[in-house]
Parts: structure tokens; sequence; C-alpha cells
């Protein structure tokens, strides 16, 4: 932030409004990242068709690009919310408006990537190797986990863009697509 630019809060009554964007944008990222990847394996020369081409609701998968998508963004969500009390309540109102709430097995996956401690290649590597094994652990194992651990960087930052979008913080959005090239 410049310095004169001011940070950008939202209130708990915008929660609900907030949540729901993101619920709605997220379930597009996680189809666009999982098709993505089998699409760039599929376009290099590998065996894909036993992959199915969509995220079955209620899947592990799902669960694991849930919880993904969650430790992704939730720091930057919080940076947004004034009060940790609210924080905690936005988490816990995410999480289950995601059906990831505590106890599930969505939240597992969550814990796992948590207990990556931020960082970027310890999680995105256990990201992509749960996602090579939800999909059956399909071969040549190596070019399956390279694809699957570029594409996740570049979904986490898309989760972070979403949002910073969502909280409505356009300008460090714009910034974070920019990085990835997908604005100019």
């Amino acid at each position: 932030m410049g310095l004169f630019d001011r940070k950008i809060y939202i209130e708990k009554i915008d929660f609900a409004q907030v949540i729901a964007r993101l619920v709605r944008t997220f379930e597009t990222s996680r189809e666009e990242y999982f098709l993505g990847s089998i699409l760039q394996l599929k376009r290099e020369g590998y065996d894909v068709s036993n992959i199915p081409r969509e995220i079955a609701p209620k899947s592990e998968l799902e669960d694991a690009l849930k919880a993904f998508q969650l430790t992704s963004m939730m720091g930057i969500a919080f940076d947004h919310i004034r009060d940790i009390r609210d924080q905690l309540e936005f988490d816990k109102s995410l999480s289950l408006s995601m059906n990831s709430e505590e106890g599930s097995r969505a939240w597992s996956y969550r814990d796992k990537y948590l207990d990556c401690r931020g960082d970027i290649h310890t999680l995105t590597k256990t990201f992509s190797r749960d996602i090579h094994r939800l999909i059956g652990s399909p071969e040549p194992r190596i070019e399956f986990l390279i694809q699957f651990q570029a594409g996740a960087q570049l979904f986490m930052v898309m989760c972070q863009a979403e949002t910073h979008s969502a909280c409505g913080d356009e300008k460090m959005a714009m910034k974070l697509k920019r990085s990835l090239g997908i604005v100019k």
C-alpha cells in the first residue's frame, strides 16, 4: 500500500455477501485448476483417459481442493477483518458454506495443509501428492506431480486474488492477476 492508501475492511454485516461470492468463485476456480491441469498433461502427451474431467460433488478430491482454497486465502480474508472474534466467525461461516466445517474430511485436509506453516513449496507439494493419489496415482508419477504442483501455485494466487476482490480490494486483486499475466 502506498503512503496514502487506506486499508479496506469488511464489516460483519457484509460477511454473508462476501462468503456467497467466495463460494461461487471458488467452485469455478476448483474446476478450472483441475481441468486445466488434466488438459495440460494431455497436451504434453500423457494418457489421461482414465481421469474424470469433472469433480464429483462431496468427493474426497473436492474436499482436498476446498481445503487448499481455504488454506490459501484465510490470512488475506483475516487481513480485511479488524476484530479477531469476527475473523473466527468469518472462518466458521465460510467453512460451513463450503461444507468444510470442523470435523469434516475437508477440515482434516485443511489441518494437513496448515501444518506446512506457510511454506509455499511444501504446501503445493503436499497438495499435488494428494491430488495425484485421489485421481488414482496415474503414471508417469513425476510428470503428474510436477503439473499439479505448478498448477497449485497459480490456483493459490487466483484464490488470493478472488479473496481480495470479494473483500473490496480490487487494486490488490488486479496486482495479483497481473503477476499471473491474466490482465495487463
